[in-house]
């Protein structure tokens, strides 16, 4: 029994199947792919101006790929508007085209198609709209974002976001030498040698401190300032850089995560990542007893159950990614993002049932039917499985109808 559900939910996780290469291979959204937004705010080039750099990120799961030849292609719409309050300030549309080479690519989530915008704008609170349309499917995905850049007008100093000069993931071997990683900020409109100083918290307690001193100009620059993470150990933190400048306060803060070489860049932190493999103590990759013994370890301890855990369910041993892994993080992610409620996602049954079976074939969706609470069924043809979900509080807190061992 162990063996058969490794092979259906490694299936079900990993391959999409080798027929599906010669022709286009279907993906089910209902409104459209998925991808992250993120948005840098900084000084303009000239005084008293912001600029506000867009970043987008598409991976290329969620892109429709058709196989042409010797390649893979994708073609989606981008369009990006901004507004000042009712006033549209930005509207611009685009086509973007993907090629690839590799089918197994045309499958990854962690590889994505990274798409970046400048645009100059006074200080000032905007409305960020971004739409992004599939055009083989014509699916679309809109995503709105409350962007405020009226602090770069707190003094006469104008202080950009902190940023990483890399990506901000430090990723650490149990071996590893002593290791920094900056971190930086662009700024403009005063000279003079000022400190700083940074604090790194963790779970929202202060952790470490340090100070130093930048010899500031009043053209736009680029500062940076390393911080060692040397002592750190596998977590979630969070920095918070503090300064005063010509007799105003500033205060900027970024999250940053120290990882494993190899581990995904969705897990926030060791303890969350163990409990979130409760899944797969249900689908018999290791005893409940082992599991529960992993959750009350010390730091040691859980690093060699999550390590050697995950090494023996890697497909691909020998690579730095492991796809499994990968793929069962990002699920939770999504199973976080669209069913939280009043406990978060993962813990909820439709979070459960995605991060063991991925997307539904089809769904049937039940909300105005006489004499009947609100019900939701998810269909799984290629396991011949069926599940009802029912909002029985009408809070939206939709339940699996009978235990999941049942089915």
């Amino acid at each position: 029994m162990k063996r058969r559900s490794y092979i259906i939910f490694a299936l079900l996780l990993i391959f999409v199947g080798s027929q599906c290469g010669a022709q286009a291979f279907q993906k089910k959204w209902k409104i459209g792919p998925e991808y992250k937004i993120e948005y840098l705010i900084r000084p303009g080039a000239g005084a008293g101006e912001g600029e506000l750099e867009v970043r987008l990120s598409i991976p290329y799961d969620e892109i429709l790929f058709v196989k042409n030849n010797a390649n893979f292609n994708g073609r989606f719409d981008v369009s990006i508007m901004i507004f000042e309050g009712k006033e549209k300030r930005i509207s611009e549309s685009w086509v973007e085209k993907a090629t690839l080479n590799e089918f197994r690519i045309t499958n990854s989530r962690k590889k994505a198609f990274d798409i970046q915008r400048v645009y100059p704008l006074p200080p000032g609170k905007y409305r960020l709209e971004v739409l992004v349309t599939d055009l083989k499917t014509q699916n679309r995905r809109k995503q709105v974002k409350e962007v405020d850049m009226s602090r770069l007008n707190e003094g006469s100093w104008m202080m950009g976001d902190l940023y990483f000069v890399d990506d901000g993931i430090i990723s650490k071997d149990s071996n590893a030498v002593p290791e920094a990683i900056y971190i930086a900020f662009a700024a403009s409109g005063i000279n003079g040698t000022y400190p700083f100083t940074y604090t790194l918290l963790s779970n929202g307690k202060p952790l470490k401190q340090g100070t130093f001193d930048l010899n500031l100009v009043a053209r736009k620059h680029e500062y940076s300032f390393p911080v060692r993470t040397a002592d750190l150990s596998y977590n979630q933190y969070y920095l918070v850089l503090k300064t005063r400048v010509d007799g105003h306060d500033y205060e900027r803060s970024i999250p940053l995560r120290i990882a494993w070489s190899g581990t995904n860049a969705l897990i926030p932190n060791l303890d969350e990542a163990i409990e979130q493999m409760l899944y797969l103590s249900h689908m018999g990759f290791f005893p409940a007893r082992v599991y529960k013994k992993a959750l009350n370890g010390n730091t040691e301890e859980q690093k060699a159950f999550f390590t050697e855990t995950w090494d023996k369910m890697d497909p691909t041993p020998g690579t730095e990614s492991n796809e499994l892994m990968n793929e069962y993080y990002f699920r939770v992610q999504t199973a976080n993002r669209r069913f939280s409620g009043h406990k978060e996602g993962w813990r909820s049954d439709q979070g459960m049932i995605y991060i063991i079976y991925g997307e539904p074939d089809a769904v049937e969706e039940h909300y105005m039917e006489i004499d009947s609470k609100p019900y939701i069924i998810w269909y799984y043809y290629t396991v011949n499985r069926r599940f009802m979900f029912v909002d029985y509080t009408g809070f939206g807190d939709f339940q699996l109808t009978e235990p999941f061992s049942e089915y």
